[in-house]
């Protein structure tokens, strides 16, 4: 007998849930928002004036990009003073993740920077306030994972990994997906596509994730060109199967793709259209892999076992191409000799990075610089 644990928010869903924020009226609510999101949905005058009109609400840290430590330095302070019952994020995922480590400090209000960043070792909260959380993206999964990404003093990337902060409520809204531009749909959609198949293929994943990240794998590769397109009924289903990717990551881990993604940070590329570029290589490195050969039945690819995991591949290639992602860092401007410059390191990078280790096998050092190669030259 095995013993599986799926842990995962609760959800409300459906067009226009939003307006269920106005049940929130019994406590304070510490709001943490991207301005700029809320602009570009026209949401900012309903929002305050019409579905929060009746509630005690605070904007607490307003973060139009990816956080850092010096950036929620004053929101901490700010919620701490506020004692508020619930925090509402409303945003991608770097709104969420600002959202979650506000939670950390605030249920923890005596922690350090150096406790909040131990792996699962976050004491357990005492439950002074609850975190909604409210995507308005399909990609980053954050309304439903135990971590949350924020930059150091030196600009260097770190991750708060405890289950303490999985959002209490995710509220997934589909007229908040309207307005997405097409490169957010690309991105997000193509990094929560990786986030379903590596899930899936991890060495520590269970049955249970399996069949929830193999089951969202289907739907985005079924739907995305058509969200991408303007489809909002294949553009709901994504968003729920981006939300079902990130809980599998949850009770699994990513994999390769999300292991290898260092030259999007040394060249300003967004991380989804990294993990989305690289995932096909790294697929084709971890074949043969049954998972593959799931997903690839479960979209009718005929052949046999092998023929049908290198047409799955192919299908990934051709969807990125068709929803304008560049195929390689070479195609996405990346100068060649930098890129070359920083392979060893990368190299090293990835040897030590769990995401690499618990793939479904672990490349020693010439696969990981094959790899890296093939992934600036492409194809």
């Amino acid at each position: 007998m095995s013993d599986f644990k799926f842990v995962n928010t609760s959800y409300t869903l459906g067009n226009g849930c939003l307006e269920s924020l106005k049940n929130y009226k019994d406590g304070k609510i510490a709001l943490v928002v991207d301005s700029r999101v809320l602009n570009a949905l026209e949401l900012e005058d309903r929002l305050y004036n019409t579905i929060l009109k009746d509630c005690d609400y605070k904007v607490i840290c307003d973060m139009p990009k990816e956080p850092t430590m010096e950036l929620l330095e004053k929101p901490i302070e700010d919620i701490k003073q506020f004692e508020p019952k619930y925090i509402i994020a409303i945003g991608g995922g770097s709104v969420i993740d600002s959202a979650k480590i506000l939670w950390l400090f605030y249920e923890l209000p005596d922690y350090t920077w150096e406790q909040a960043l131990a792996p699962y070792e976050v004491s357990k909260f005492p439950g002074r306030t609850k975190l909604i959380a409210i995507p308005t993206t399909s990609g980053t999964g954050s309304e439903t994972t135990h971590a949350a990404v924020v930059k150091d003093h030196g600009k260097r990337k770190r991750l708060v990994l405890t289950s303490e902060i999985m959002p209490s409520e995710a509220i997934l809204d589909f007229e908040l997906l309207r307005s997405l531009t097409p490169n957010i749909i690309a991105f997000s959609g193509t990094d929560a596509l990786a986030h379903a198949i590596e899930s899936a293929t991890a060495k520590v994943a269970s049955p249970l994730v399996e069949m929830v990240s193999v089951c969202a794998a289907v739907d985005i590769l079924e739907l995305l060109p058509k969200s991408f397109d303007g489809d909002l009924d294949a553009r709901a289903k994504i968003h729920i199967a981006a939300s079902l990717a990130g809980a599998g990551i949850s009770n699994s881990i990513t994999g390769l793709a999300h292991g290898m993604d260092f030259a999007g940070g040394d060249f300003n590329l967004p991380h989804g259209l990294v993990t989305g570029m690289l995932l096909p290589y790294t697929m084709e490195f971890l074949m043969p892999n049954p998972v593959y050969e799931t997903i690839a039945y479960r979209l009718n690819i005929e052949g046999n076992s092998e023929e049908k995991q290198r047409k799955l591949i192919d299908r990934i290639f051709e969807i990125n191409k068709y929803i304008g992602m560049p195929l390689s860092f070479k195609e996405a401007g990346v100068p060649e000799e930098a890129y070359m410059s920083k392979l060893d390191a990368y190299v090293e990078l990835a040897k030590a990075d769990a995401n690499v280790t618990f793939a479904a096998k672990t490349p020693d050092a010439l696969e990981l610089r094959e790899m890296f190669t093939k992934m600036y030259y492409g194809k």
